[in-house]
């Protein structure tokens, strides 16, 4: 597209975005006796882990995200009634995050396209050098990027401009010839958007999000890997 034309590298988010963190509720569902809702015990624990993120850069309590992950799982059970004991708690982020990551189908060809079109590709996300190294490796991508990078490296999380401001300087890229990609909600859209990044959001057809309109809106809306590959002119 012509308002793409002079894009240099292209970043995309980690979690909703090359990984299905859906994966969550039948990890909840196998790990705790007795749920019933895992469904919702997941959502409101991705809902407020989002929060408990905010609210870190807001208050100056950065923590690494795997830690964030502990505070949010735990609040997330035990407003649903679960008491579940701390070892179970460690188990289900493991699992969800390390051990039994679910990779959304279209990433590695897709990626394939771009990188083949030799655009450099990098993740940026809120996850930890540990938890983004165990992601990398299980969606076999490791060949194509040219680095992850991490909140971590600057302690604040995203939406907050710092992190792609920061993602600029490590990639020696203009901000503004810099394509990030996210599904999901569109805070993380937002947040690159207004840190100068053009954007493109992933709204897969299995994992529908209604448009929110409370910040500008991406310079595209793709439904896979596959089809910003093919809007990019990959």
């Amino acid at each position: 597209m012509d308002t793409l034309s002079d894009v240099r590298a292209i970043t995309f988010d980690s979690y909703t975005t090359i990984v299905d963190i859906d994966s969550q509720a039948s990890v909840l569902a196998d790990l705790v006796d007795g749920m019933t809702d895992a469904g919702s015990v997941s959502r409101f624990w991705r809902a407020r882990n989002m929060m408990y993120t905010v609210i870190a850069n807001d208050i100056d309590a950065y923590r690494p995200f795997y830690e964030i992950q502990g505070l949010s799982l735990r609040y997330a059970l035990e407003s649903y009634g679960y008491d579940v004991p701390e070892e179970v708690r460690n188990e289900i982020r493991r699992t969800v995050y390390k051990d039994r990551i679910s990779v959304f189908g279209d990433v590695r060809e897709g990626m394939e396209r771009l990188y083949e079109a030799g655009y450099p590709l990098y993740v940026v996300s809120n996850g930890d050098p540990v938890m983004l190294d165990a992601m990398v490796r299980q969606a076999g991508i490791a060949d194509m990027l040219e680095d992850s990078i991490s909140a971590d490296e600057v302690e604040t999380f995203k939406p907050d401009v710092e992190i792609y401001r920061h993602t600029a300087a490590r990639t020696g890229t203009p901000i503004d010839r810099i394509l990030h990609v996210s599904g999901g909600t569109m805070r993380d859209i937002w947040g690159a958007k207004h840190a100068g990044m053009r954007t493109a959001w992933v709204n897969r057809e299995e994992k529908f999000y209604p448009p929110e309109y409370l910040g500008e809106e991406p310079d595209l809306i793709v439904t896979d890997f596959h089809d910003l590959a093919d809007q990019v002119g990959a």
